[in-house]
């Protein structure tokens, strides 16, 4: 057994992605103890929700149900709290979507954390078929996967979020269109977070205003509240002197000019840092969350990676101009100087 085990765990090894781990986890632990299925649900904190990323064995129909909320979900907030439930008959829980349960012939059920750096990032669901006593042993076994995948889900996370960075890298160096760039900037930063949505605005020193340039998830009804006054937000202040701006709970943070448009739009959390090129700050790079949430050292080096990479884009552009001016500029100056206009110079 611990042979088998072994080579179970090479296997996962080897996954080049997130999703591949984890449609690879599923698989073994269903096979493995001989299972009708398993599935996993990564939490998003976000959303305070428990999201399907991979399973095996279950039909199409069942895991499009849609996704599990954490309110009023006492038995999932227990498991994400580190405990493990064994339910012998699932229809004595009440649970939600019991229609699908029961078409889809699941009897019972195993609920196991999923742990990645100190602490469940998401649930280990195994279903049987038949009626089924998990053992302690089975039990054991499941954990045991669970903190295998875990280890290499986070790692695979982190490889997506650095292959981002590649990807916008390449755009920076294969493009001058400055809004193109910034666009694959703000998706990036809201789907590599899985945040609600994502927004760069852009200093204008003469007016002390910060306008929104480019922006991913928010509603053009938000945008179109205009820049905001540098004077007036102390936080876009603070953030302008190259500080990285958590807030987790917008509703506790008085210091946000618009919080009332930001709590209409939906925001409930907020990470803002700074664009800087040579020590100067010339923007913002900012996500939201749908929920409060407290961000991670790695959601802010993440983000800070992205902000690196506008700020080299948009001091491409700024010099792309410059020189495209001085060129224009010295064209004319071609032009008046030959025989005051009368005709073009001719070519080498």
């Amino acid at each position: 057994m611990p042979e088998e085990i072994c080579d179970l765990c090479k296997e996962l090894i080897v996954k080049a992605d997130a999703g591949e781990t984890l449609n690879a986890l599923a698989r073994i632990i269903a096979e493995h103890l001989k299972m009708k299925a398993c599935s996993v649900r990564l939490l998003d904190e976000k959303n305070r929700t428990l999201d399907v990323a991979a399973s095996y064995g279950l039909s199409r129909e069942y895991l499009e149900k849609g996704p599990v909320k954490l309110e009023g979900g006492l038995v999932d907030s227990r498991v994400l709290e580190g405990e493990i439930k064994s339910t012998f008959d699932i229809m004595m829980e009440q649970p939600a979507y019991s229609d699908e349960i029961k078409r889809e012939g699941i009897k019972s059920v195993l609920s196991v954390p999923l742990p990645a750096g100190g602490k469940a990032r998401g649930i280990i669901r195994v279903y049987s078929g038949a009626p089924h006593e998990f053992t302690a042993g089975e039990i054991e076994q499941v954990r045991f996967f669970a903190s295998i995948g875990g280890i290499l889900t986070e790692k695979a996370k982190a490889w997506d979020r650095l292959k981002a960075l590649i990807e916008i890298a390449r755009s920076i160096s294969g493009t001058l269109s400055l809004d193109e760039v910034l666009g694959l900037i703000v998706r990036a930063a809201a789907t590599g977070l899985n945040a609600r949505a994502a927004s760069i605005g852009l200093l204008d020193r003469e007016k002390n205003e910060i306008g929104t340039r480019a922006a991913f998830g928010l509603s053009s009804g938000y945008l179109r509240k205009g820049p905001v006054s540098v004077g007036k937000s102390p936080l876009d202040r603070e953030c302008l002197e190259c500080n990285v701006i958590s807030i987790p709970d917008i509703r506790t943070e008085t210091r946000l000019p618009d919080r009332d448009e930001m709590e209409k739009e939906g925001i409930a959390g907020l990470l803002s840092v700074p664009l800087i090129v040579k020590g100067s700050a010339l923007g913002v790079l900012k996500v939201y969350t749908s929920f409060p949430y407290d961000f991670r050292q790695e959601d802010m080096d993440f983000l800070n990676g992205l902000a690196c990479q506008g700020a080299i884009a948009i001091e491409n552009a700024r010099l792309y101009e410059y020189i495209k001016n001085e060129y224009e500029e010295l064209q004319k100056d071609v032009w008046k100087w030959y025989d005051w206009g009368e005709r073009f110079p001719k070519k080498l």
